[in-house]
């Protein structure tokens, strides 16, 4: 048994507390980061995003690891993420430490402001005087780009996302990328904590067009 699970077992009933005060459109998570494949112990309201317990991290808990920001700060408030069905987030982390100050776990509110956003919009359009039909409909909203959080299930879904975004800033081919460009990919993978998931070096490397001992290779050069 984890020996840090008590710190986190602590957090349950108020997990629980806060989903019940704000209502179903409030998830409530748990993580324990000692286990990024299937971090999530606990979760209220997971149908929210569709994940459940034994599902892996986000991509924002593993720039959290890597960065140490737990170090300076107790928590993160009111950044934006979003769904893997396009669904708008107001979500707010909250580091969980031992005795030592040494963190052991994340318990993340993630609330789905999506119709509120349409509604927020609505409101404005009608002040503006403009028409009283509703905007767009929101059945297939459009992701923010200025999302910060990206909520998925399996630690596959994970490394996927995190590479196909910074591949995605990439105008030509992997296979026709110079291995400099390729070291400075896979430096902001590193920074992005890819590589403390266990698939993430072979991931990299299929996506680079490029071997795993030469992913290892590139973040020795990196160090």
């Amino acid at each position: 048994m984890n020996e840090n699970r008590p710190y986190l077992e602590k957090f349950f009933p108020i997990a629980s507390f806060i989903a019940a005060i704000i209502g179903p459109k409030c998830e409530v998570v748990v993580h324990d980061i000692s286990d990024p494949e299937r971090s999530i112990i606990f979760i209220e309201n997971g149908h929210i995003s569709g994940r459940k317990v034994g599902d892996a991290s986000t991509d924002l808990v593993l720039k959290i690891l890597k960065a140490e920001a737990y170090r300076e700060d107790q928590f993160i408030a009111n950044y934006k993420a979003s769904g893997k069905l396009g669904q708008s987030f107001r979500s707010s982390t909250f580091f969980i430490k031992n005795d030592e100050q040494e963190l052991v776990g994340l318990m993340c509110l993630n609330i789905d402001v999506t119709h509120m956003e349409v509604a927020a919009e609505w409101i404005q359009h009608i002040l503006q005087g403009g028409s009283l039909l509703p905007p767009l409909s929101i059945d297939a909203p459009q992701e923010d780009k200025q999302s910060k959080e990206y909520l998925q299930g399996n630690a596959d879904d994970l490394l996927q996302h995190m590479i196909v975004s910074v591949l995605g800033k990439v105008s030509i081919p992997a296979d026709r990328l110079s291995s400099q460009e390729k070291i400075e990919i896979v430096r902001e993978l590193n920074e992005q904590g890819v590589f403390l998931l266990k698939g993430g070096v072979s991931q990299v490397a299929a996506s680079l067009a490029i071997s795993e001992p030469t992913v290892y290779r590139y973040l020795q050069k990196l160090k």
